[in-house]
């Protein structure tokens, strides 16, 4: 009897022991692979316009660099040369001046319209002409081009004569507004008009990328499929349609790439974790060039900004550490200054060592002394109140905006926090002085050290000034010139250390961290590499 008891009894341990194993199995869902033929993205933050003569942020480049095309292009994730796009091969003069562009026939615009040099002419000219009166960017041609520049020597060889040598040019003609629209396709749909945006290429892109734009919904998706003119064909691998989805709520994003809906995300860094035991997701951070900013606006209605010591003391205030544990979980580091760390003549700003740190203490010395004490309401600046956004979505920097409002609020003052949509938000920074400070990062446009320090602390003077600061010191420009033009490596470094030495005391700038580059994507996405300078090419991911 206690046999048979024993017995029994084991057998109903390995019954309930299967049963409990088996439950486990049944609960672990593995997720299947949807629309073999359709990638989809989520991220945040709507694109500004499909025009590559005025687009300067991330969410527009995400499908410029799949319809449009430049004369050179990068391959993967290699930083260090150069490959033929819509040119198959160029020569450069001795004196560095003169560049010859040999370009590809029997390529196609996706409305049909071939391609010759007489586009390449019309798409340089147009950025110069149309003059990115929203975002800017048309300095990156107009630093080394005019409109006298580019010369066209026969349908398909075209001549650009550089205003002064310069080892950056064809970075900055891989870029998007290097790109090339179709002449006949802009002159049909209102062509150029000096310092104006075309209104209709901000919708209705045509160029000779592999995708065309199919639909876009504002502030919910955009549709890419393939142009079946495609000059690089579609034989091997590649996905027919590329879904962009836009969605400011961070579940969402998540949910979406757990459940499969998703092939990439972007994921705020404080929910990685949340991703660590779900088998089929791959989250690798990749060192990156994307340095996080904060940004003064100098010529704000708040007229204490005007001041530089109210912009030393803000400085101090903010909480750096924070930022770095709390908002970026660690996926950052500190910077220095303009020139992010793996440029060249990082160490020409302070050695490389930040010169501001959390310091309250320090903040009220400099506030007080330069007469912003409180007042008997325990307030500075008389209580006006200090205008902090960020772009809504973000989670990064709305962290880094209340943990800035919590610390301003212990010295006395007042401030605010505002979130706004993608396309407003870059709308208030470009295009008004309705602003007191905002948070926004940059990556690299091109590989140069020139790319940060120019656009960040350059003038106007100097067609610079692409945060719409209104700071400008004649010194920081010469020296930012000088830089930009001389080929001798000490002269690079002397510029670089009298710029640095100047504005850091005199800040337009919170310079927070370097973060790294992270997109958590499904492992059925193949084909998938990190390039700084181009983030996302679909042509060469498929899934399988």
């Amino acid at each position: 009897m206690n046999k048979k008891f024993c017995i029994l009894s084991i057998g109903i341990c390995l019954s309930m022991i299967l049963t409990a194993f088996s439950g486990c199995v049944e609960e672990e869902v593995k997720i299947e692979m949807k629309n073999p033929d359709m990638l989809v993205y989520y991220t945040f933050g709507d694109a500004k316009t499909l025009d590559p003569a005025d687009a300067y942020d991330s969410a527009s480049a995400e499908a410029i660099f799949s319809i449009y095309e430049g004369l050179i292009t990068y391959i993967g994730d290699d930083l260090d040369n150069f490959y033929p796009s819509l040119a198959t091969s160029w020569e450069v003069s001795e004196d560095s001046k003169k560049w010859t562009f040999n370009l590809r026939e029997g390529v196609k615009f996706s409305n049909g319209n071939d391609f010759t040099a007489e586009d390449v002419k019309y798409s340089f000219d147009r950025v110069l002409t149309m003059n990115s009166p929203e975002s800017g960017v048309a300095w990156i041609l107009a630093q080394s081009i005019d409109e006298n520049s580019t010369v066209i020597i026969d349908d398909y060889t075209i001549e650009i004569n550089l205003i002064e040598p310069y080892g950056g040019f064809l970075s900055t003609i891989a870029y998007t507004v290097g790109f090339i629209v179709d002449k006949d396709y802009v002159e049909d749909h209102g062509g150029i008009v000096a310092d104006t945006e075309n209104e209709y290429l901000k919708l209705n892109p045509m160029g000779t990328g592999p995708y065309m734009l199919e639909h876009w919904t504002r502030n919910t998706e955009m549709v890419l499929v393939q142009n079946p003119d495609y000059w690089g064909g579609w034989d091997g691998k590649h996905v027919e349609t590329v879904v962009i989805k836009y969605a400011n709520e961070a579940a969402t994003r998540i949910l979406a790439l757990k459940n499969g809906d998703a092939d990439i995300s972007v994921i705020p860094n404080e929910n990685l974790e949340d991703l660590e035991n779900d088998k089929g997701i791959i989250v690798i951070p990749y060192d990156s060039f994307d340095v996080v900013l904060g940004i003064f606006n100098t010529k704000s209605n708040n007229i204490y900004l005007a001041d530089p010591e109210v912009r030393k003391a803000f400085s101090y205030i903010f909480n750096y550490q924070s930022a770095i544990d709390d908002a970026y979980v660690g996926f950052m580091s500190r910077l220095a200054g303009c020139i992010p760390n793996g440029m060249p003549y990082y160490d020409t700003q302070n050695g490389g060592v930040p010169f501001y740190n959390y310091d309250l203490e320090e903040a009220e010395k400099i506030l007080d002394a330069a007469g912003y004490t409180l007042n008997e309401d325990n307030q500075r600046f008389n209580g006006d109140t200090f205008r902090l956004f960020y772009n809504a979505g973000n989670t990064e920097r709305q962290k880094m905006a209340l943990s800035f409002q919590q610390e301003l609020d212990k010295l006395g003052i007042v401030s605010s926090v505002t979130a706004e949509n993608w396309p407003q938000y870059l709308h208030r920074m470009f295009s008004t002085n309705d602003w007191d400070f905002l948070f926004l990062g940059w990556g690299p446009d091109y590989n140069d050290p020139d790319d940060y320090i120019a656009p960040f602390v350059g003038s106007t003077d100097i067609g610079q000034d692409t945060y719409n600061t209104g700071w400008k010191n004649a010194t920081v420009d010469e020296m930012i010139l000088k830089g930009k033009y001389t080929t001798v490596s000490s002269e690079r470094e002397d510029a670089y250390k009298t710029a640095f030495d100047i504005y850091i005391q005199d800040p337009a700038f919170i310079f927070i961290g370097q973060r790294q580059f992270i997109r958590p994507k499904r492992d059925w996405v193949q084909e998938y590499y990190y390039n700084p300078v181009r983030d996302w090419y679909w042509y060469d991911y498929y899934k399988e």
